[in-house]
């Protein structure tokens, strides 16, 4: 941080980002021995971090969650039998506008506001 002013901007934006509790997803595994699983390999090694994910979930009753995160770990477990791929996510420190992502903003399409 260059000065007080400046990381009192960061924690208070922090603090606003989290200030509401929602339904989230804290961790995303992907089974990469699962057969016919082309996608799934292809998410585990192009994923980094601070990539958006788009996750959905079906609940009990036919409902379903989806939420917007972002990948912020990422944990290969490999064995001779075995490999597995976790995620670590979040919800973003704050939504903003990012080039070319359908997930938070198109350039010349969406506003740019806080």
């Amino acid at each position: 941080m260059q000065d007080t002013a400046t990381a009192l901007n960061y924690a208070q934006a922090y603090c606003a980002s989290r200030a509401e509790t929602s339904s989230r997803c804290d961790q995303l595994t992907l089974d990469l021995y699962t057969a016919n699983y082309d996608l799934g390999i292809k998410a585990a090694l192009g994923l980094d971090f601070f990539d958006p994910v788009s996750i959905q979930t079906t609940q009990p009753g036919n409902t379903s969650i989806t939420k917007v995160e972002q990948i912020f770990g990422v944990a290969h477990s490999i064995t001779p039998g075995s490999w597995r791929t976790n995620f670590t996510t979040m919800e973003p420190i704050i939504d903003s506008f990012i080039l070319d992502s359908a997930l938070y903003g198109l350039l010349d399409t969406n506003v740019l506001s806080y």
